[in-house]
């Protein structure tokens, strides 16, 4: 079963793409409007993703189901962004600082999803996430961290193998057309 995925950047819908120049967005005229659903909703939120400039006061407060990627960098703003009560935030390894800043955010918040951008390789800035997505599993798991949303940039998925996928509760979210969806994954988001 596949759920809605969002993306916004001010005030209007966009699209998130990847391309040669890594993680961007199709913008488009269409107001930014959240729907209302018994169902989980994934929100990615274009301009702190690309510019480190969140705007979570544009989203509807206390949603239940819906998770919001407002693009982090620094741990320590999770605690800024959890506050603002806009949904389950998770915590993307795209742009994090490394493991230091991981820790730091996961000091001020214990019930998050961790993002991980996957094309062929896991995709990230630091080269602490930037390695076999087996190992950043162990490594994640180790920190108490069983919530992932793994973005599928490409269409493909990662081989998570049996034993490991039993550990956690990994979902999917689609940017472009998915070619297979896994027998691992506990959920699956696509955006429209």
């Amino acid at each position: 079963m596949a759920w809605k995925a969002i993306a916004y950047n001010g005030t209007k819908r966009a699209l998130p793409i990847w391309d040669s120049n890594g993680l961007n967005f199709m913008p488009s005229n269409t107001d930014l409007l959240v729907p209302e659903n018994d169902e989980p909703l994934l929100i990615m939120d274009m301009g702190g993703v690309i510019r480190n400039r969140p705007n979570p006061f544009k989203l509807p407060t206390n949603p239940d189901k819906n998770y919001i990627d407002f693009g982090l960098i620094w741990g320590e703003d999770i605690i800024d962004l959890i506050m603002s009560d806009r949904g389950r935030v998770i915590l993307p390894l795209r742009n994090l600082q490394g493991l230091r800043e991981l820790d730091a955010a996961l000091a001020y918040a214990e019930d998050i999803t961790i993002g991980i951008d996957w094309s062929n390789v896991v995709e990230a800035q630091h080269s602490d996430f930037s390695i076999d997505i087996v190992d950043l599993l162990k490594k994640l798991h180790r920190r108490g961290q069983i919530d992932i949303l793994i973005y599928s940039l490409t269409g493909e998925c990662p081989y998570i193998p049996a034993g490991m996928n039993a550990n956690f509760d990994v979902k999917i979210a689609y940017l472009s057309e998915f070619k297979q969806i896994p027998n691992w994954e506990k959920g699956v988001f696509v955006f429209e």
